[in-house]
Formats: C-alpha cells, structure tokens, sequence
C-alpha cells in the first residue's frame, strides 16, 4: 500500500504531462485534416425539410446525405434510435455516420426535457426539423427560442442552459475530438439510469460507424 501511495503522485503527474502534450498535437490534427462533411452542408440539407412530418423529413435528409456521401452513412440495418441521458436531460440519438473527427446524427425528444448542454472539445450544430429549442448561454441572463428551420451552433468549449419541448427533432453534425464528447454522454448512462444496456448499444453504433469509415478509405485507396 505504502508503495502505491508514493507511486500515486507520479501516475497523476505523468497523466497531465500526457494531455498537455496530446492536447497541441490533436489541435494541429484537427485543423489540417480533410473532413467529409461540411456543418453547412448538413444545416442546408436539414432546412430543406423543417416543418414536415419529423420522420418523413429525416427519411428524406437519411437518403440524400446517402446520396451525396456514399460509404459514409451506416446501411439502415445498422442503425437504431437510442436513448441518450446526459446533463440532467433525456433525449434519443439515431446515429448516421460517425468518425474520431466528425458525426452526423438525428436527434429530438417525445417529451419536454431540460438541463446542462455539455462542455465539448468539438464544434455542434443543430438544425431543427420540428418543435421548438430553447438555448440560456453561459455569461448571459436571458433566453432564446429557436425554431423549425433554425440553426444553433454550440462552440468548442461553450456550455449553456438546453430545453427542448416534446415533439423537438433535428438534425445535428459534430466535429472535433468525438471520443472526447462520449464522457459526457454516457455519464448519466452509466451513474444515474444504469442503463448498461443503452451503453452497449450507443458504444456498437459507434464502432460500427468507425468500421464502416475505415472499410471505405480502404476501398478509395485501392486496399480493397
């Protein structure tokens, strides 16, 4: 015991120096790598579809994101709506494609839902299809609604106040560190619910996003 007392001291150390030299070298990564989709791109296919029907819309944005980025969008059979619980709020993810750099997912509530929206080492972008999102941003004292149509963009490293009302659906891409977005996630999940189950599945989707991504460079490179 006395030995791993004093070993203790140089673990956490040696894990600090660890991310702050991790931190410069996936920044650089991130700002010189190519990307597949474009947060404007997915916002502009979303707006196309806000105010119908949530499933006809998300049908519609699911085929043409296919369309327009083959390999790129997990066949249907391999897809599922999962429930998310993260800072005090309850919601459900329906995850279209997935890297350790970029996400396109679907995402929305059955029920009027609220609490802390996150502290990302990612930039986030939601288009919503229907419902109405109400966003209280850190720093501030008043709130603001947005509607079908509407694109809110949550910061690398903002945090702000989230509810959305029932029946809120949207479109949303993601692009940063996206490994670095799971604590927050899955933290609910795993100390609150106990869900494991919804762990396991929102862990599966994920790496069969990440399969799919790594067949398809393999396949444009000729590898396959």
């Amino acid at each position: 015991m006395g030995a791993l007392v004093r070993t203790l001291p140089w673990l956490l150390a040696g894990s600090v120096l660890l991310v702050a030299l991790s931190v410069p070298l996936v920044g650089s990564w991130l700002r010189t790598k190519r990307y597949v989709f474009e947060p404007e791109e997915v916002a502009r296919v979303a707006k196309k579809y806000a105010g119908l029907d949530h499933d006809a819309a998300f049908g519609k944005v699911v085929a043409e994101l296919r369309r327009t980025h083959p390999g790129h969008v997990l066949p249907d059979s391999e897809m599922q709506w999962v429930f998310v619980n993260a800072g005090g709020w309850m919601g459900a993810m329906y995850l279209l494609h997935a890297s350790l750099t970029e996400y396109v997912l679907l995402f929305g509530t059955a029920v009027d839902t609220s609490g802390h929206s996150g502290r990302y080492w990612a930039n986030i972008s939601d288009t919503i299809i229907s419902g109405t999102f109400r966003q209280w941003k850190e720093g501030t004292t008043k709130s603001e609604v947005f509607y079908p149509g509407d694109t809110i963009v949550h910061g690398a490293g903002e945090a702000t106040s989230v509810q959305w009302t029932a029946g809120t659906w949207m479109v949303e891409y993601g692009r940063g560190f996206i490994p670095s977005t799971l604590g927050f996630a899955l933290a609910d999940t795993l100390f609150s619910t106990q869900d494991f189950l919804t762990v396991f599945w929102t862990l599966r989707v994920y790496a069969r996003a990440l399969a799919l991504e790594i067949t398809t460079e393999l396949r444009d490179a000729g590898l396959l």
